[in-house]
């Protein structure tokens, strides 16, 4: 009963430590060193950056980017993740291009409309928050956090059951 216990325990808290791993890892940190991530949610940047990457953008002014960073910027209700591919600092403005299209972006992007350089990328992890996007992600992740817990507690009455059958035993 003591293995069982042992591993109801670690497996309900590696669980959650995980997942803390995961919240800590892709929000509150990057937010500390002054980074905002994004997930790709297409696949116009592979293989630089496959979709379902969470990638971290440092804040900057439009007119510091230079042709080649890749950029993240607001187009109409969404963020856009493209490479610059040329700049036009009278216009205030720069043509974007995915790495996977063949054709730049049809509109230009204004500078006002920059939201940082991606400074570095961590596959996979964005299908993450994409998910807790929806209601379906938030309640699994729900139960997932409901079943480490359950795990953790069910370990400690099982602990505490041997505890008990050991010392009447003697």
């Amino acid at each position: 009963m003591r293995a069982i216990a042992r591993l109801c325990s670690l497996a309900g808290g590696m669980v959650l430590v995980a997942l803390a791993l995961v919240g800590l890892g892709s929000a509150v940190v990057p937010r500390v060193l002054g980074v905002q991530p994004y997930a790709i949610v297409s696949g116009s940047m592979e293989p630089a950056y496959p979709t379902g990457s969470l990638v971290y953008a440092q804040p900057v002014a439009g007119e510091d980017l230079q042709v080649g960073d890749v950029a993240a910027f607001w187009r109409d209700e969404d963020v856009i993740i493209h490479r610059v591919d040329s700049i036009d600092i009278a216009g205030e403005e720069f043509v974007a291009k995915g790495d996977a299209n063949d054709d730049v972006d049809l509109r230009p992007v204004l500078f006002r409309d920059v939201l940082g350089r991606v400074v570095f990328s961590v596959p996979g992890v964005g299908y993450f928050l994409m998910a807790l996007g929806s209601v379906t992600g938030k309640l699994l992740l729900g139960w997932v956090v409901l079943m480490g817990a359950a795990l953790c507690v069910l370990g400690s009455v099982l602990s505490n059951l041997a505890n008990r059958q050991t010392l009447e035993k003697r």
